[in-house]
């Protein structure tokens, strides 16, 4: 094969989706500056003396997969003979719903372009039929996986591109290491805590950086920032690290402030009566309270806390306590902790004919972006509550210490973790019995203001999906090729080069011999 017969002079990545996208070519849709600057700099010369090497740090849903790594691996399989893209992610699902379904999506169309067959499409690998360029993907899931990756050919081009860079363990980058020969790297995320090697190449001034906010990104609107804004906190490590692209601290972190718990006395907040009560129960093993929290409405009527090492007569107790607060009312109902021990205590309750709903806090919570379990995301909710002075508290110090006392972490997935409770015991922390009894009540309560969540469903906003060119619209390259680009602010000038427009005619010509040989 002739090196120039068999690639495609694109100038950049850019440029390969305008031919490719019809609404972008057209100006319906159009890339923001940070994208078509890291496309163009992907472009530039590189060797693997003098390799390009950038990261990029970027808010959540930014369109990191879709508009970077998916039209560089494309473009340099493109652009030169021979070349090799490697890219991989922590996460297969990651892996397979974006990355590889944008380069799927962009391969498909540049088939239906000419009229052959140019890329040969298998699971997580795609071949240049024409020029030999190959993109491999896969999970890091081993470090051995990630070993000897090498230009195919002497003095060939080579790309590294890591997807969500922070959830990789660095095990991993140090066997990307030793993948000697490659002329491209691009690292991108969102960033998570301050450690690993992700962070260390966004500070260590050895890599091109690219810092990108929500604010950035038009298409994140401003409804979108301000529900991560008014859920979790302006100064919450979830906001500056999925709005401000910011790592996050690895300091314990409160849920609920105790200003937030002293300002409640200062309000007058009404009370929102119900005709029947709610309770929360904390069965507590090795020492601790069994507790029960028992609400009305928005307002907390009774606190009852108390040791019992005999389940029988704890069980006795409990009954005694759900009579005094009308829990046999038909409306009523008690969330019970089934985690633990106290899962067979409310088992009995439920055979005994008290309204027990159990409560897993190891369960999926609603909000899988945010939250590692529903345990984290219950106390948030509560603490929002609390925070927009919805809720009347008694006057219980024990419960009001516990509740300014619970305790927080960021996973590495950038996830709000609880601090269990024999973490607690074993920082000095007081179990939090009361409080869990008390969050446990409000499970269900849906406030006096609109409770907002950032679900799946908000977050994953329409991003520019790359369209399939339709048959009849643009029929011949050049007619495709020759479109006016005026339209689009990062290129002024009128139709495309009549060098690019001749290479691909060319290559069509001969992908139509070959295809009729």
């Amino acid at each position: 094969m002739n090196y120039e017969k068999n690639v495609i002079k694109f100038e950049n990545p850019h440029e390969m989706l305008l031919v490719c996208d019809d609404n972008l070519l057209d100006g319906h849709l159009s890339l923001h500056p940070w994208q078509d600057k890291i496309l163009r700099e992907f472009a530039e010369p590189s060797t693997s003396d003098e390799p390009y090497k950038a990261v990029v740090r970027a808010a959540n849903g930014s369109g990191k997969d879709n508009f970077i790594v998916a039209p560089c691996a494309v473009w340099l399989s493109l652009r030169y003979e021979n070349s090799l893209t490697v890219i991989t992610s922590a996460s297969g699902n990651q892996l397979d719903r974006q990355t590889d379904k944008y380069i799927k999506q962009l391969t498909n169309a540049q088939n239906k372009i000419f009229g052959t067959q140019i890329w040969k499409q298998n699971y997580r690998r795609y071949e240049n039929l024409i020029n030999g360029s190959t993109i491999e993907m896969f999970v890091t899931d081993e470090a051995g996986r990630a070993e000897g990756w090498h230009p195919p050919v002497p003095g060939g081009q080579m790309a590294i591109l890591v997807s969500e860079a922070k959830s990789i363990h660095d095990d991993i980058f140090t066997a990307l290491a030793r993948c000697t020969g490659f002329t491209k790297r691009i690292d991108v995320s969102s960033p998570g805590l301050p450690s690993g090697h992700f962070y260390n190449a966004c500070v260590g001034g050895q890599w091109k950086q690219h810092h990108i906010t929500a604010f950035d990104c038009p298409h994140l609107s401003e409804d979108y920032i301000n529900d991560i804004r008014n859920t979790y906190g302006e100064n919450s490590a979830l906001y500056r690290s999925m709005v401000l692209a910011d790592f996050g601290g690895l300091e314990e972190q409160v849920v609920i402030n105790f200003s937030a718990i002293a300002e409640l006395d200062s309000m007058e907040i009404e009370h929102a009566p119900d005709n029947y009560n709610i309770a929360g129960l904390d069965l507590s093993a090795g020492g601790d309270e069994q507790v029960v929290v028992v609400r009305n409405g928005n307002k907390v009527i009774g606190v009852e806390a108390f040791k019992y090492a005999d389940t029988t007569v704890l069980l006795d107790k409990l009954g005694e306590v759900f009579y005094k607060y009308d829990l046999d009312n038909p409306n009523s109902i008690i969330y019970g902790d089934a985690g633990g021990l106290g899962k067979p205590i409310l088992d009995q309750l439920r055979r005994d004919g008290w309204p027990v709903n159990y409560v897993l806090n190891q369960a999926a919570p609603y909000n899988k972006l945010a939250y590692l379990n529903r345990g984290a995301e219950l106390w948030f909710s509560v603490g929002k509550h609390i925070e927009n002075c919805e809720i009347i508290l008694p006057k219980d110090t024990t419960l009001r210490k516990q509740l300014a006392s619970r305790y927080y972490t960021i996973t590495p997935q950038n996830k709000i973790q609880l601090e269990s409770k024999r973490q607690a015991k074993a920082k000095g922390h007081a179990s939090p019995d009361r409080a869990d009894a008390f969050v446990l009540a409000f499970a269900d309560y849906r406030g006096v203001m609109p409770q907002r969540y950032v679900s799946r469903d908000v977050v994953q906003y329409e991003l520019n999906e790359i369209s399939e060119p339709e048959p009849e619209r643009h029929s011949s390259l050049r007619a495709r090729l020759q479109r006016p680009r005026e339209t689009h602010r990062h290129f002024k000038s009128v139709g495309w080069s009549e060098d690019l427009i001749y290479e691909v005619e060319q290559m069509n010509e001969r992908l139509l011999e070959n295809a009729n040989n």
